[in-house]
């Protein structure tokens, strides 16, 4: 299972912190399987997740699905709320999550005027613009090949934690059955790659990495 830690209260939030107790971001709640965009469509609120997981996906114009990975805690999604611009995913809550949201123009507006706030706000958007230029397509080549590549992407979230995602829901991110994600894993275990006992840790980051790269490059 994957998971990280969540943002308890705005005392612990980065957010919270910069803002002074004067943070314009509404809290809410979603349950596992709710839309919170739709790729293509124009967002209207740029949320910060607080507790929980969702995914990100795109498709193709012929429907073949070209991107699927994870957001947790921290993470800044819907960005595109603030200029008006369409979604190049589709976000959709994986597990129960805990969120913050805030009208796009809003967003504008709070980022003008208040320097700290906005320092904070542009950092995430940057870190999250990075992570989108960068994404790892974790179905591309073998089984083996795509659960190393993925733990070597979200190794700070593969502990032994409450709140975390089943690894049914990670099979399915990978594009296999379960089955075959807990045989991976048990094979790399074996090898000494991973320790699989309680969660996932990584345990050679330089082999893994090796296996991850294996079937992509040839």
């Amino acid at each position: 299972m994957i998971s990280t830690a969540p943002v308890t209260d705005c005392n612990a939030c980065t957010l919270g912190i910069a803002s002074a107790g004067r943070c314009r971001f509404t809290p809410s709640t979603r349950e596992a399987g709710a839309s919170l965009c739709a790729q293509g469509e124009r967002p209207r609120t740029v949320y910060f997740i607080k507790e929980g997981f969702v995914a990100l996906s795109a498709v193709s114009p012929k429907g073949s699905e070209l991107v699927l990975t994870l957001r947790g805690p921290t993470s800044l999604l819907c960005s595109e709320a603030m200029t008006n611009e369409p979604s190049a995913y589709e976000v959709r809550a994986l597990s129960r999550v805990k969120l913050c949201g805030i009208a796009g123009d809003a967003m504008s507006q709070w980022v003008g005027p208040e320097r700290s706030p906005a320092r904070v706000v542009l950092d995430l958007v940057l870190a999250e613009s990075r992570m989108q230029r960068d994404e790892v397509n974790f179905r591309q080549g073998d089984c083996m090949s795509r659960v190393a590549r993925f733990a070597l992407a979200h190794a700070k979230f593969l502990a032994d934690r409450p709140n975390a995602v089943r690894k049914q829901v990670v099979a399915r991110l990978l594009g296999m059955r379960p089955e075959t994600l807990s045989r991976c894993l048990t094979r790399l275990e074996q090898d000494g790659v991973l320790d699989a006992s309680r969660g996932v840790k990584v345990l050679d980051h330089r082999r893994l990495a090796a296996i991850a790269m294996e079937d992509v490059a040839a």
